[in-house]
């Protein structure tokens, strides 16, 4: 009867202790994890949205805040500008990025390589 008892408790005991179903990531939405970082360029301010770990090589696309973090599960690099009319200067910086060189290529060396500049 006693073992009895323990058994039932050694049961209830993995049962309260077991991982929840609840918290195990969902299927429905898979992706990669992401990082964000800023940059500022002279008077050029930009958000990037990018996966946390490039190992391909994927769009860069300029977006907006709506769209960055879905776009960077799926793979893309993320530039996130505000002023719509310097698009054409963060392009360029870029550029010049994946031929590491210009002023993005010490803070976002490890993207070299990893990104094909998209025409907007």
């Amino acid at each position: 009867m006693a073992i009895g008892r323990v058994l039932v408790a050694v049961a209830c005991a993995l049962m309260l202790t077991a991982p929840s179903t609840a918290a195990a990531p969902s299927q429905d939405r898979p992706g990669r994890a992401t990082m964000t970082m800023a940059y500022e360029v002279g008077d050029l301010a930009a958000v990037v949205h990018a996966p946390r770990t490039l190992v391909d090589v994927g769009p860069l696309v300029f977006g907006n805040d709506l769209t960055a973090p879905l776009l960077a599960q799926q793979g893309a690099i993320v530039v996130v500008v505000h002023d719509r009319w310097s698009v054409d200067r963060h392009r360029e910086l870029w550029r010049a990025l994946d031929e590491r060189s210009g002023p993005l290529a010490e803070r976002f060396a490890g993207f070299a390589g990893h990104f094909t500049v998209v025409q907007p």
